[in-house]
C-alpha cells in the first residue's frame, strides 16, 4: 500500500515509477532474449547453412527455372 500511495502521489511520481518499472522489465526481457540466443547458437552453430559468414543470405542461381 505504501508503494501505491507513493506512486499515485502526483503525476510525476507515476511517470517516474512507470519509467523505472519499464526499464527493469526491458532489462529482464533483453537478458532472457540473449540467453535464448546463446543457447540456440551453441546448439545449432553459426552461421546456418543458408547464410554466409556475415549472416547474409546466400543467393543461389538456379538453372532449372
Amino acid at each position: 500500500m505504501i508503494f501505491l500511495e507513493f506512486m499515485f502521489k502526483s503525476i510525476w511520481h507515476f511517470v517516474g515509477v512507470g519509467l523505472m518499472l519499464g526499464a527493469i522489465g526491458d532489462f529482464i526481457l533483453k537478458m532472457w532474449n540473449r540467453t535464448l540466443r546463446h543457447w540456440n547458437i551453441r546448439k545449432h552453430g553459426y552461421p546456418p547453412s543458408y547464410c554466409d559468414a556475415d549472416g547474409d543470405f546466400i543467393n543461389v542461381d538456379r538453372e532449372d527455372k
